[in-house]
């Protein structure tokens, strides 16, 4: 059975630049597609999951109150201060808890955002 013929051959057996050059192009836009798969991964990979978000941001805050009470208590039992202290700094670890939450949330966000250098990965429908 015979091959069949491939149109960009020469007679000679050699092949066109043209050839040559269109597999270049191939070849380079499978590298580029593979490359920005593998960011795109590895992005993913390194990512924390939604769960692990949530219990690292309740336990900062629940972390948070637990201090400033314990603190509060610890001032109240060296000074006459009775419930106030504990109040003041159970607040207080309140506020520092909440603006923990909030600076922890921006650097998980800043950190999962996708560089805009990266290359758009093909759709489905492309």
């Amino acid at each position: 059975m015979s091959e069949p013929r491939d149109e960009k051959r020469l007679e000679s057996g050699t092949v066109s630049p043209q050839a040559t050059a269109d597999l270049g192009a191939r070849i380079a836009r499978a590298r580029g597609q593979r490359s920005a798969q593998a960011a795109a991964e590895q992005t993913r990979q390194g990512d924390m999951s939604g769960m692990s978000r949530g219990l690292r941001l309740a336990s900062e805050f629940v972390a948070a109150i637990i201090v400033g009470a314990l603190l509060g208590w610890i001032i109240d039992s060296i000074l006459p201060t009775k419930p106030w202290a504990t109040v003041v700094m159970l607040l207080l670890g309140f506020a520092a808890g909440v603006l923990n939450v909030v600076k922890t949330t921006r650097q998980m966000n800043a950190a999962s955002a996708v560089p805009p250098d990266t290359p758009a990965l093909p759709d489905d429908e492309d």
